[in-house]
C-alpha cells in the first residue's frame, strides 16, 4: 500500500504567527532602547548643569557676581539681550568668562542646535540668566542669583532653588530650572 502523500515544511498560518511574534518583540525592544537613550541624555544634562554651577560658584567667590548674562549679539538673541542660551551661539559670552580658568569647556545639551528653541521655549538647549540687576527675593540691594534653565526628556521637569528667595521669584518656565540665590 501506497501511503499518503505528505508536505514537509510550514503552512502560511504557522509562518504568519512567528513573523507577528517577531515584530511585537521588535517593536518591545525598540521603545526600551529609546527610553535607555533619553535618560542617558537627560544623566548627562544633570551632569552639566552641576559642573556649570560648581564653576559659577567659584566664578562668584573670586569676583563677588555671576558672570554677565547679557547678549552681545543684539537682535539676534533667541530669548532676549538678558539670556545666554546654547540655541542662539551666544553661549560664547557664559564660555568667555569661564573658561579656561574655572573650567577646561562649557558643556553644551547633547541635543543641543542654534537652530532649535532655547529650553524654556520648549527645546533642548542650557540657558543662563544672571539675576543679580533684578529686584527679586523681596531683597534691597537685590540679591544676586542666577537661573540655568534645561529640558529633560524623560520624567518630570525639575526646579531647584537653592538659597534664600522667599519674595518674588522668577517665573516658573515649562523647562528643568537650577537657581542658586547668595
Amino acid at each position: 500500500m501506497k501511503s499518503p502523500l505528505r508536505r514537509e515544511g510550514f503552512t502560511i498560518v504557522e509562518l504568519l504567527i512567528v513573523i507577528v511574534v517577531i515584530g511585537i518583540l521588535a517593536a518591545i525592544t525598540i521603545v526600551a532602547y529609546n527610553g535607555i537613550q533619553q535618560r542617558g541624555r537627560d544623566a548627562q544634562r544633570e551632569s552639566d548643569i552641576s559642573t556649570i554651577v560648581k564653576a559659577l560658584e567659584m566664578y562668584f567667590a573670586e569676583n563677588g557676581s555671576f558672570p554677565s548674562s547679557v547678549c552681545s549679539l543684539g537682535a539676534g538673541c533667541k530669548i532676549n539681550s538678558g539670556w545666554v542660551t546654547t540655541s542662539d551661539g551666544t553661549w560664547s559670552v557664559l564660555e568667555s568668562q569661564l573658561v579656561p580658568k574655572y573650567l577646561s569647556s562649557l558643556p553644551k545639551d547633547p541635543q543641543f542646535s542654534t537652530s532649535t528653541s532655547p529650553a524654556i521655549q520648549g527645546g533642548y538647549n542650557y540657558d543662563f540668566l544672571n539675576y543679580s540687576s533684578a529686584s527679586l527675593c523681596n531683597a534691597s540691594p537685590s540679591k544676586p542669583f542666577f537661573l540655568l534653565a534645561y529640558r529633560l526628556e524623560s520624567g518630570a521637569q525639575k526646579r531647584k532653588i537653592i538659597g534664600d528667595c522667599p519674595g518674588t521669584q522668577p517665573t516658573d518656565y515649562a523647562s528643568s530650572e537650577y537657581i542658586l540665590v547668595k
